[in-house]
């Protein structure tokens, strides 16, 4: 017996096989990788892909809210599989972005405030920047 899976996103559009494996790429992944680094892993299992498929994947997966799109200075986006709300650390130095591995909540929005009722908030982040061990270490150490 064969079972096929026909997986519907959010907005309704098809789950495709590139779509998928882009996907579960990116699940695998602890490192919050950019398009560029999506590619790299994709290329193994889809030769054939282009760079600009998986960014336009990785574009409309997070639009749809299958993942999150981390904007970071420098104009290099990453993504994130894990849609939860939580926090995000930024290394100055190497780029790397990591989840916060304990419970940080930002401070609520007043929903009675005028400038608050005027807006439609769809989304919040809280996220910190510093050094990561590894740079730390390195600095540390005069390298």
């Amino acid at each position: 017996m064969v079972i096929v899976i026909i997986i519907i996103c959010m907005n309704g559009t098809r789950m495709t096989a590139q779509k998928q494996i882009i996907l579960d790429t990116l699940s695998r992944s602890r490192e919050h990788p950019s398009a560029d680094m999506v590619y790299e892993q994709v290329r193994k299992e889809l030769p054939r892909i282009s760079l600009g498929t998986v960014y336009r994947n990785l574009e409309n997966l997070a639009r749809q809210g299958v993942i999150i799109k981390i904007e970071t200075t420098g104009g290099q986006k990453r993504f994130d599989y894990n849609v939860s709300p939580h926090p995000h650390f930024r290394c100055e130095i190497c780029g790397k972005i990591e989840d916060i591995p304990f419970d940080l909540k930002a401070p609520e929005l007043d929903r009675h405030h005028p400038w608050v009722k005027e807006r439609k908030i769809t989304a919040k982040s809280l996220n910190y920047q510093g050094l990561c061990s590894e740079c730390s270490r390195e600095l540390e150490n005069g390298n």
